[in-house]
């Protein structure tokens, strides 16, 4: 994938990530609910871009608690820093740290961080060309006991603009042949249950959490969004065209005034696991 993400780190992607954590923020709590977050846990962040969610984990464990959020763009940890410093959270370290080249960081004595309650993700496992070490250092940092939450794709075919978006459709084949090229899996969901299952983790809930989105609502901005920022990358890799990008706008346009037209997201799934206490 190189130094950068496919989607970029620029000020516009950036906008776009604020806005999706606040689409995202109300499922997220309630997830966190669901898998026993929170007062004085410690707690990994893993793959936490700008650091939004992080510091609603960070809130969450409180001053007792600790979060410690993992993420490899240099700009996305400058911000999130940022961010923390000016909300007076101690308890949040965000660390720059590429979990594609080194499955987890080290602690003192060079011994990997261990000892987490709860681990959460999203939108990261599809990025990872190979889950094994991803897994295997799963096991080592989060307690017997302790949880693994994950918000990741299980469909992403059932992303789509309606009924007007032909080139939309297209459009979201590219992403996924975007995503693949890279090395990804978009619908990696569908896989990890198993995977868990494999190594001693107890599934504890599987549960799809799909998003609709009608004009002028925030769901209808984020995909609007996605296409406008995503476009331009999807060009510059080949897979996508100026024309096809004219076309998929203008399907947009024409669908904003058909109160009948609404956006589909890809579906999400939510995947509960608890490590094996021996």
């Amino acid at each position: 994938m190189g130094a950068d993400y496919i989607l970029g780190t620029h000020r516009q992607e950036l906008e776009r990530l604020r806005l999706q954590h606040d689409l995202w923020r109300p499922l997220c709590q309630a997830a966190w609910g669901r898998a026993g977050f929170g007062l004085g846990q410690r707690v990994l962040d893993l793959g936490a871009g700008p650091g939004f969610a992080a510091l609603d984990l960070a809130r969450l464990v409180g001053p007792e608690g600790r979060v410690l959020a993992l993420e490899r763009s240099a700009v996305y940890v400058a911000c999130g820093q940022e961010l923390a410093a000016a909300a007076g959270l101690g308890q949040l370290e965000l660390r720059q740290h590429d979990l594609l080249q080194e499955p987890w960081p080290r602690g003192p004595r060079d011994q990997p961080e261990a000892g987490f309650d709860r681990a959460w993700c999203r939108w990261l496992a599809m990025f990872l060309p190979d889950l094994d070490p991803w897994l295997q250092g799963l096991e080592q940092v989060i307690t017997p006991g302790g949880q693994l939450l994950v918000h990741e794709y299980g469909h992403w075919d059932s992303f789509g603009l309606h009924p007007h978006g032909q080139a939309i459709a297209r459009f979201g084949a590219a992403c996924q042949q975007s995503f693949r090229a890279a090395g990804g899996d978009p619908d990696v969901n569908r896989r990890l249950p198993s995977l868990l299952a494999a190594r001693g983790w107890r599934i504890e809930a599987l549960q799809p959490l799909p998003v609709l989105g009608v004009a002028g609502s925030m769901a209808w901005a984020w995909m609007e969004d996605f296409v406008a920022v995503y476009g331009p990358q999807l060009i510059a890799l080949g897979l996508w065209s100026a024309a096809d990008q004219a076309e998929a706008e203008a399907e947009i346009s024409t669908s904003r005034h058909d109160s009948g037209s609404f956006w589909m997201a890809p579906t999400l799934l939510e995947l509960r696991a608890t490590r094996w206490a021996p």
